[in-house]
């Protein structure tokens, strides 16, 4: 029975030498779909750090911004034309967004053993809690695929469905069709909303739902000794994973190891927030793990 849990982030794909930044992304896009991309930039508060915290910043979806921009389109010639425009600005948003996503993580190249720079020391034998997409672990360091939960979807199966989005759940008060109905609304208005609503139960990662059809899978740490965390950042958005482990595993003794990239001070506060004890806790570059 596995007695270590391996939680794996980007910076564990980045280390390895892997352009997995969501700012390739961005280029990549760019070329690949200027139409998709255009719609990012103008229906979400793009500044200099929205690649860097890309799926985060999906939950900041200018939904006034589509439909005012719609609107122009309300005049009785031209007859499905509002419906039409935010139809494109949510599928081009939700699964035109994810199609690309997809085709830019399937095709980034995972390199073999002998390609790593800095190979990490890896227990096979352990389980694995895995936010990437991608074959990593499975290729550099065989680790078998019954050992990894890829939490968001696994690249390496083509017809797996990558979940984009993060940590945000559709609240009946979130929903744009909780709108009063009145007797002289526009049904065009009602039917177009309903596409931008589409929009956020398409894209967002329910992350609650996600743990409980995973339920198998968490409530098998219990005899979890070791958590290692390699690459994740620990973002606010991330908490109830996090927790989900902390109420499975025994807190008076289980050992974690989180790496560091950065601002050491930093990562303790954010860490250290969740009460966990002092003399259990170290933390390491990547390149330090043992």
């Amino acid at each position: 029975m596995a007695c270590r849990l391996y939680i794996i982030g980007n910076g564990f794909d980045l280390h390895h030498g892997i352009p997995s930044a969501y700012g390739e992304f961005a280029k990549y896009l760019r070329d690949a779909d200027p139409t998709v991309y255009r719609l990012v930039d103008e229906h979400f508060s793009v500044d200099a750090a929205f690649w860097a915290e890309f799926e985060t910043r999906l939950a900041e979806f200018d939904a006034d911004n589509a439909i005012d921009y719609a609107s122009q389109f309300l005049d009785d010639e031209g007859h499905g034309d509002f419906q039409y425009e935010l139809e494109q600005i949510a599928t081009g948003l939700s699964s035109g967004l994810r199609g690309r996503f997809a085709e830019w993580i399937r095709g980034l190249h995972i390199p073999t053993l002998l390609e790593v720079d800095r190979p990490l020391v890896i227990d096979r034998s352990a389980i694995f809690l895995s936010f990437n997409y991608t074959t990593t672990l499975e290729r550099v360091y065989d680790v078998p695929r019954s050992n990894i939960l890829h939490i968001h979807g696994y690249a390496g199966d083509p017809t797996d469905s990558l979940i984009l989005g993060h940590g945000w759940e559709r609240r009946p008060e979130d929903s744009l069709n909780f709108a009063p109905v009145g007797p002289d609304e526009d049904w065009r208005v009602r039917d177009g909303i309903e596409y931008v609503d589409g929009y956020f139960s398409d894209t967002f990662k329910p992350t609650a739902k996600l743990i409980e059809r995973n339920a198998l899978f968490f409530d098998s740490l219990s005899t979890i000794t070791d958590i290692i965390i390699m690459g994740h950042g620990l973002a606010e958005v991330d908490e109830a994973y996090i927790e989900a482990i902390m109420e499975r595993v025994d807190l008076a003794t289980t050992r974690w190891t989180i790496s560091v990239y950065g601002d050491m001070q930093e990562r303790m506060a954010r860490f250290g927030a969740y009460g966990l004890r002092p003399d259990l806790v170290r933390y390491l570059p990547l390149d330090q793990f043992d």
